[in-house]
């Protein structure tokens, strides 16, 4: 693959991908021309969207919708810590980072 940023991009799909797999989930690459990049099976016919990032050399970071974290969090009993920033612009890992650290 000769463009650089594609192939980035296809590496990090793997990456994810094979996290979810790994932890147990059903998941798989989705077409060239869907709009997201892996789709989940589930079973509730809930869909909640996901937007995973990661500069070079970071962590990965998911961003969703507060409706879907609190539906989520309502199945488990985890410790959870929340940072709350509202700018015009800003880096969301740059946040992360400053606040919980790199990893």
């Amino acid at each position: 693959m000769s463009n650089p940023p594609r192939k980035k991009g296809t590496k990090g799909e793997g990456e994810v991908l094979k996290k979810l797999v790994e932890r147990g989930f059903i998941a798989k690459r989705t077409s060239a021309g869907t709009v997201y990049d892996i789709a989940v099976e589930g079973s509730t016919g809930r869909t909640i969207n996901l937007l995973a990032t990661r500069p070079d050399n970071g962590q990965w970071l998911v961003t969703l919708k507060l409706d879907d974290l609190l539906h989520v969090m309502g199945t488990h009993d985890d410790t959870i810590h929340v940072e709350v920033k509202r700018f015009k612009r800003f880096s969301i890992h740059g946040i992360y980072e400053s606040k919980f650290g790199k990893g």
